[in-house]
């Protein structure tokens, strides 16, 4: 029997900074190529999305108020929906921070990070990996795979009730290949539960130390 040495079940690995950094979510929109049937976002849609005025405000008042935004480092997060959709969004909004950043001779120049959780489907597109290299060395993402085949077309499908398994495991050697401290989530519905052992213990990602965060949805 194979010991799951890299694995503790019910502890989280360290965090970046270890809980000192701040953490600023940005909802860039509500549009996702998925419809998972645990997904708490309902009613998707690709008109609900942010504005770069909106990022640039609320930028600048983070900036503007440094007593209260006085922690040592920051994670700048962004989610959906699928956050990856709002790429060229997302690069202007990146952008935008790391020159405010500068102009200020903020401490955050040197100690932040931009943090993605993202189904995967677009990860090797063109746009995607051109924003990875230019931010690589200040860059988290994580792609949502749960487990097997069978346990994750379950649940993470399309509109039309196609799984979305294969589209998302084709691109995982490309973000193996350029992370370290790689982490995934898994979300155990209540359909689900007769799969979880197998789902955990067949799981290529576990064979890769992979991180696997569960999340259970009633």
């Amino acid at each position: 029997m194979e010991i799951l040495e890299n694995y503790k079940l019910g502890k989280q690995s360290d965090s970046w900074q270890n809980g000192l950094a701040k953490t600023i979510t940005f909802i860039v929109t509500e549009d996702c190529q998925l419809r998972c049937k645990y997904c708490y976002i309902v009613g998707k849609n690709k008109f609900n999305k942010m504005t770069f005025d909106v990022a640039q405000q609320s930028i600048d008042f983070i900036f503007n108020n440094k007593s209260t935004f006085n922690d040592k480092a920051v994670i700048w997060d962004f989610i959906g929906g699928e956050p990856f959709i709002e790429i060229e969004l997302i690069n202007k909004i990146c952008d935008y921070i790391k020159i405010r950043m500068y102009e200020l001779n903020h401490p955050w120049f040197e100690n932040y990070r931009f943090s993605f959780s993202t189904n995967g489907i677009l990860y090797s597109d063109e746009r995607i990996q051109h924003f990875i290299e230019k931010n690589k060395t200040h860059l988290s993402i994580g792609i949502t795979l749960d487990g097997t085949k069978k346990k994750h077309d379950l649940q993470r499908v399309y509109p039309n009730g196609k799984g979305s398994y294969d589209d998302v495991v084709k691109n995982i050697p490309l973000w193996l290949s350029q992370f370290r401290d790689l982490h995934t989530k898994v979300t155990v519905a209540s359909e689900d539960l007769p799969l979880i052992y197998g789902n955990y213990s067949g799981s290529f990602l576990r064979k890769k130390c992979v991180s696997q965060e569960f999340l259970f949805s009633s």
